[in-house]
């Protein structure tokens, strides 16, 4: 897909920018709702009980708990002209908006929002309506809000096997770093993430969705217009680690301070640091391990063509002086962009002719991979003949991709579409399937360790070994 880029369009990643322009440190998630694309139709949730909950839940309490504070006359009517190009607009430019709900369905919906203006906040009318986007049924027909800058709580949340587990933290709460979230504001933790799915944007699988909902938890307005807490302001957590429970209070923050605050972090991944790069580009990294003749792709974000062929020529340059025989690029962390400009990176390293090209090139994926991301995870499967290595993407290989995007005249919120429907793997599923599957575990994100990379390195040790005798 060509779309606006998924892992930086919302701005949301608060990894410092080292001095070659790689993002270092961990696999920040935020890029998500508040900062990149995606939807889905159905409940697919890793917690069995989001499954029984009526897609609804969060709709209702949204028009119960949101009328304290409603806007006046004046907001009503310009959210009624939003509301009337928001329809009109995504009618004539979606490639085929109801392909998952009827037009009825949806006009139904815009009417009871329509109904219900006069006694909804500002934030509750623009969560409604990510709603009733949401449930359009595809990944990139989105609001995503990235233009919107709602205060935060300093916290970093993963869904890791069923279970919502701290990944960072500010200083007051460092010794809780790792631990597990039993309840938000007295509601227990499947309650509150069964209210946030219906609304977050860009999901389109139980991956996608465990990214997306915890992506959404820090943010202070959309919790409280949710109904999940009383007051924007204040946050109280219930955790539990290393056999006690503990209670947590965060007070909001800004979002321009979310970054700094977070001062303690955990990551799965290995750590990369500038001192290790044999060639960098925004967003991605190369590094060479001789000890296995192995070169290492990190591909987080999608860079201008320009410096991708750079990078690209880079990476050739430091395999063909080293011999490198085996080859990882990882997509665990890109959340999308231009899957042409993938290609590109493709085509310069199919002219190494002394990579293993049967068994040697392997491509990692996880829930974060989507769109383009997911894209090239199957087209390097291809061109490439990789092995795909980890966890299911975030992405269905084949559904509505490329997305075009507009702005509603009075409220300024932005809206993305599909404009297009691509396949790029059979058998379809809803998900692109790793051929080595590699699960994440809570202890991996805990301790550090990277499984996915240890389970290449070992492959690759056999590899020699073979070649060897």
């Amino acid at each position: 897909m060509r779309d606006r880029q998924d892992g930086d369009c919302l701005n949301e990643d608060p990894r410092p920018v080292g001095p070659r322009g790689y993002r270092q440190g961990e696999e920040h998630r935020l890029g998500s709702p508040l900062a990149q694309p995606a939807c889905v139709s159905a409940m697919k949730f890793v917690l069995p009980v989001l499954s029984v909950l009526p897609v609804l839940s969060a709709l209702s309490a949204l028009t119960l708990t949101s009328s304290l504070h409603a806007l006046p006359p004046g907001d009503v009517a310009l959210w009624e002209e939003d509301l009337e190009v928001y329809a009109q607009t995504l009618q004539a430019r979606h490639i085929n908006l109801f392909h998952t709900r009827s037009q009825r369905e949806f006009e139904t919906d815009l009417q009871a929002l329509r109904q219900d203006l006069p006694r909804l906040t500002e934030a509750a009318r623009v969560t409604r309506l990510m709603q009733i986007h949401h449930r359009i049924g595809d990944g990139h027909t989105a609001i995503p809000l990235w233009e919107r800058a709602y205060d935060r709580f300093p916290l970093d949340v993963e869904i890791v096997q069923g279970r919502a587990i701290l990944t960072g933290l500010g200083d007051d709460h460092a010794d809780m770093l790792g631990g597990e979230i039993l309840s938000i504001n007295d509601r227990p933790i499947d309650e509150v993430l069964a209210r946030v799915f219906p609304v977050v944007p860009f999901t389109e699988n139980a991956g996608s969705d465990a990214v997306r909902v915890a992506a959404y938890l820090p943010v202070a307005p959309f919790l409280h217009a949710l109904g999940l807490s009383d007051t924007p302001d204040t946050l109280r957590l219930q955790v539990a680690k290393s056999g006690q429970t503990h209670a947590l209070t965060f007070q909001v923050g800004p979002r321009d301070a979310y970054s700094d605050a977070l001062t303690h972090r955990l990551t799965y991944r290995e750590r990369l640091e500038d001192s290790m790069l044999e060639a960098a580009a925004p967003g991605l990294g190369f590094v060479y391990e001789a000890d296995h003749q192995l070169g290492y792709i990190r591909f987080d974000r999608y860079p201008p063509v320009a410096e991708m062929d750079e990078f690209a020529r880079e990476v050739v340059s430091v395999m063909r002086r080293e011999s490198g025989r085996y080859l990882v690029i990882d997509l665990r962390d890109n959340y999308g962009g231009d899957f042409y400009t993938g290609l590109r990176l493709a085509h310069q390293l199919n002219l190494l002719d002394q990579i293993d090209w049967q068994s040697g090139v392997f491509v990692l994926t996880g829930p974060v991979t989507f769109s383009a991301a997911m894209s090239n995870a199957a087209q390097f499967s291809d061109i490439l003949h990789a092995r795909r290595v980890g966890e299911p993407t975030g992405a269905t290989p084949c559904g509505y991709q490329d997305m075009g995007q507009f702005n509603l005249p009075n409220s300024g919120l932005l809206i993305t579409y599909s404009k297009r429907h691509f396949c790029f793997a059979e058998p379809v599923d809803d998900a692109l399937q790793p051929d080595h599957p590699v699960p994440v575990t809570v202890e991996h994100w805990r301790t550090g360790h990277d499984a996915a990379m240890a389970w290449v390195r070992a492959e690759v040790e056999d590899l020699s070994t073979r070649d060897s005798r």
